[in-house]
């Protein structure tokens, strides 16, 4: 009973799959991930706790670990799926193979009347006294008697019984029509299940980055720091954290994604207005709204190359104008209803929003929407990375230019810019030809602005406004001077609009263009960058082979250059063939 090898060896991987569906192994395949991370192994604890549950005697759940070929490193997959399906669907000769085994001795050929007797002392503290029936003839038995001998002698002792008696508790999936954790979390928030699954396995990677094995503020900072101000990263954070137990579990990463990239504008708002409230009081105070536009002022400055008025005046005078225009409550403090009216005016608190947006995509790894959508969130990182430029110890990866073509097809890439009226941040109303900028795509139903990128780590390109909100509450018109692109309604989704993706493909004058044939392209395809001759070190410096010299490779006609959270993104939406980085 030692940590050896399978014992399950009569039972193939390739013939354990056969006897679960499609669905069951994904779903074991999906809680498994969940249970271990990036490891390919499963602890023993976590095997007990996860797999077997509390209705397995410890002793017995010992011994099947190890005969199921769990270590000291852990069980690898492949055996976890051939051990459950033998408990679970082998015929009950298959089960006294295996309980046989477990017996044996090294060569497998018999077992050994004081072997068993010691081990089950061990497990059950007594020797059955029907064993004495199944040694009669000597000291050693073959399997065939002992097979014989357990079958007739099911309840002889624990395992046995457990085993054989009907009482395995153990099985593949459930049937009921208990919702699944997925369509519960769906049902909650505004996210599909399919989003939910995916979203999921960019979680478990982010969290297997942490010191502790919780997704916690020392993992989270880095993440999205830069591109988020280092000032509003805790912030963020416990935005996130909505429990309050100092980590971000799953359900609050997906509830807070929901809020902050798929609800109504109000919403989003909201998760903003957590972001600034830094004692949690639900108001914003003096301190905490100089704070922000402390913040936001530097937000703009790193996603914007345009200015505002409010650049002409002091912090100390923003935040006055703030709550003279907005504090209903006159004590000197913004309420959560006072902040989202003048954040809907607000062209700062948009380009914030519109920042979140990029991160909660391509760092936290949410799937866009839409193509469109997807183009231009990349649009707006790739943009504010090349104003910064690159920088020291940076990894930019190459990616073919043939791959990187269908892309920008399918997301119809290079849709012409579009210019929209910012609302000015003071509560006035009043425009300055300073507050026009050119835009790239705008999602005029939230206001969606996609900016340049700021730092080499993680931004979002949409600014997701509430431009057309204000327009609708306060009847300021805030129409873009040129029809918008695609995006206009990319977020027609969470309006209550149909589903089908097309209908986020408007043109410029509001019909579906003829060319969107363009299909999604396969996986990143980096083969062509490399050379194909033979060598005992393709690489010694982990940058993923070498490049062809046959031919000059330049940029912009043989491959593109992304940043680090591009490339991640990318091959977490499609998957790559090889990874191209260079420092």
């Amino acid at each position: 009973m030692g940590a050896k090898e399978s014992r399950i060896g009569f039972l193939s991987y390739d013939e354990a799959v056969k006897r679960v569906t499609d669905v069951e192994l994904k779903r074991l395949r999906d809680a498994f991930k969940r249970t271990s991370g990036l490891s390919v192994y499963m602890t023993q604890q976590c095997f007990y706790r996860e797999v077997l549950g509390d209705g397995v005697p410890p002793k017995v759940a010992e011994v099947i670990y190890t005969s199921f070929g769990g270590t000291s490193k852990g069980l690898h997959f492949n055996y976890l799926i051939v051990g459950l399906v033998l408990l679970t669907r082998g015929r009950d000769e298959e089960k006294a193979k295996y309980i046989f085994s477990l017996f044996a001795s090294d060569s497998g050929a018999y077992v050994v009347r004081e072997d068993v007797e010691n081990m089950l002392r061990s497990v059950d503290g007594e020797v059955p006294p029907s064993l004495r029936k199944c040694f009669t003839e000597g000291e050693k038995v073959n399997y065939e008697k002992f097979k014989s001998w357990l079958l007739q002698n099911k309840d002889a002792f624990t395992f046995s019984r457990w085993l054989l008696s009907g009482g395995v508790c153990v099985t593949l999936t459930d049937d009921s029509d208990t919702p699944t954790f997925y369509q519960t979390l769906a049902g909650v928030t505004h996210l599909e299940e399919s989003d939910i699954i995916d979203l999921e396995k960019r979680y478990w990677l982010l969290k297997a980055q942490s010191r502790t094995g919780r997704f916690d503020l020392e993992t989270f900072v880095p993440l999205v720091s830069p591109p988020i101000h280092a000032s509003l990263s805790e912030g963020l954070f416990h935005a996130f954290d909505e429990n309050r137990d100092n980590h971000i579990d799953f359900k609050e990463i997906s509830c807070g994604l929901s809020a902050c990239c798929r609800g109504p504008v109000a919403e989003r708002q909201k998760f903003c207005f957590k972001v600034f409230d830094i004692d949690r009081d639900g108001i914003l105070s003096r301190d905490e709204i100089h704070e922000m536009v402390v913040a936001l002022l530097e937000v703009w400055k790193d996603n914007r190359t345009d200015t505002l008025p409010e650049f002409d005046s002091s912090v100390s005078d923003i935040v006055e104008d703030i709550l003279k225009m907005h504090d209903t409550t006159k004590q000197g403090h913004l309420t959560l209803e006072d902040y989202q009216i003048w954040s809907v005016k607000s062209a700062l608190a948009n380009e914030f929003l519109n920042l979140l947006f990029q991160v909660c995509h391509i760092v936290l790894g949410l799937r866009p929407a839409t193509p469109e959508e997807e183009g231009q969130i990349i649009r707006g990182w790739l943009e504010r990375e090349s104003r910064h430029g690159l920088q020291p110890s940076q990894n930019w990866f190459l990616i073919s230019m043939q791959w990187w073509q269908q892309w920008k097809d399918y997301v119809r890439y290079d849709n012409k810019s579009i210019v929209v009226e910012q609302p000015s941040m003071q509560g006035s109303g009043m425009r300055s030809s300073q507050s026009t900028a050119p835009i790239e795509p705008v999602l005029n139903r939230i206001g969606m602005v996609v900016r340049s990128p700021s730092s080499p780590e993680e931004k979002f390109p949409d600014n997701i406004s509430s431009s057309s909100e204000a327009s609708e509450s306060t009847g300021n018109s805030l129409t873009p001077h040129i029809s918008s692109s695609a995006t206009d309604v990319c977020f027609a989704r969470q309006q209550n609009v149909s589903d089908n993706n097309n209908q986020c493909f408007s043109s410029a004058n509001g019909h579906l263009p003829n060319s969107m044939a363009a299909q999604r392209p396969g996986a990143i395809d980096n083969q062509p960058l490399v050379t194909t001759e033979p060598m005992k070190a393709p690489t010694l410096t982990m940058e993923g082979g070498r490049l062809k010299k046959s031919q000059q490779l330049l940029a912009s006609r043989d491959f593109e250059t992304v940043p680090e959270p591009v490339w991640r993104a990318l091959y977490h939406w499609y998957g790559a063939n090889l990874s191209l980085p260079r420092p």
